[in-house]
């Protein structure tokens, strides 16, 4: 285990972000995982379909990035990223991504990922997956999930070249969305909702919606 100071350390030395994982054959070949970073009992019905999740796009052959902490739904997506990522001459796991806050939270194992990029607060960290990758899989959390949630669904709204965003279990995300159709009924979206985000309750669902043009 590395201590502060050696953690402190490894962020001093991080780029801002690494550029090579934003050119276009790494982001397209990139999942962005979020979700609770906190052990819950109500949570570990969604462990297995992350994990799941993670190992199919791993093996598929894409790159796992997540905020690298160790805990919850986030610590599962690490975990299995980790054992099932391809390793480098140096033994990394070069499908094992992670974006940190220059706040470190404490429970970040940042030795047994790369870490790509740093950002200065939680709504920057959101613009830099934003960079790394178009496909994101949400996962129940507490309000830093609905944040970020929030700040990507709206970001799609508005843009010309929305993302693939994954809201995965219905009975956690079925009022978020009805929020969209109240919008959608007052006809303030930009787009049809089924363009901003969808609602998943399983693997083959996530791969069916990233897989649709």
């Amino acid at each position: 285990m590395l201590t502060l100071e050696e953690k402190l350390g490894i962020l001093r030395r991080t780029p801002t972000i690494d550029s090579r994982y934003y050119l276009p054959a790494l982001k397209d070949k990139s999942v962005v995982i979020l979700g609770s970073s906190k052990n819950s009992a109500q949570l570990d019905k969604y462990l297995q379909a992350c994990s799941d999740i993670t190992r199919h796009f791993v093996e598929s052959g894409f790159n796992i990035i997540s905020g690298a902490g160790t805990k919850g739904i986030m610590g599962e997506a690490y975990n299995t990223a980790y054992k099932y990522s391809k390793k480098d001459a140096q033994n990394r796991p070069v499908q094992n991504l992670g974006v940190l806050t220059e706040q470190l939270w404490g429970d970040e194992n940042l030795q047994d990922c790369i870490i790509v990029g740093k950002a200065k607060n939680e709504s920057e960290r959101i613009e830099k997956f934003a960079k790394l990758s178009d496909k994101f899989v949400i996962f129940p959390g507490s309000a830093g999930s609905i944040h970020e949630a929030t700040a990507l669904v709206s970001g799609n709204v508005y843009s010309s070249e929305p993302k693939k965003i994954a809201l995965f279990g219905k009975d956690f995300w079925e009022k978020f969305e009805d929020v969209y159709k109240k919008i959608a009924e007052f006809d303030l979206l930009k787009r049809p909702l089924d363009e901003i985000f969808k609602i998943v309750n399983s693997k083959d669902e996530v791969i069916k919606f990233f897989l649709k043009k």
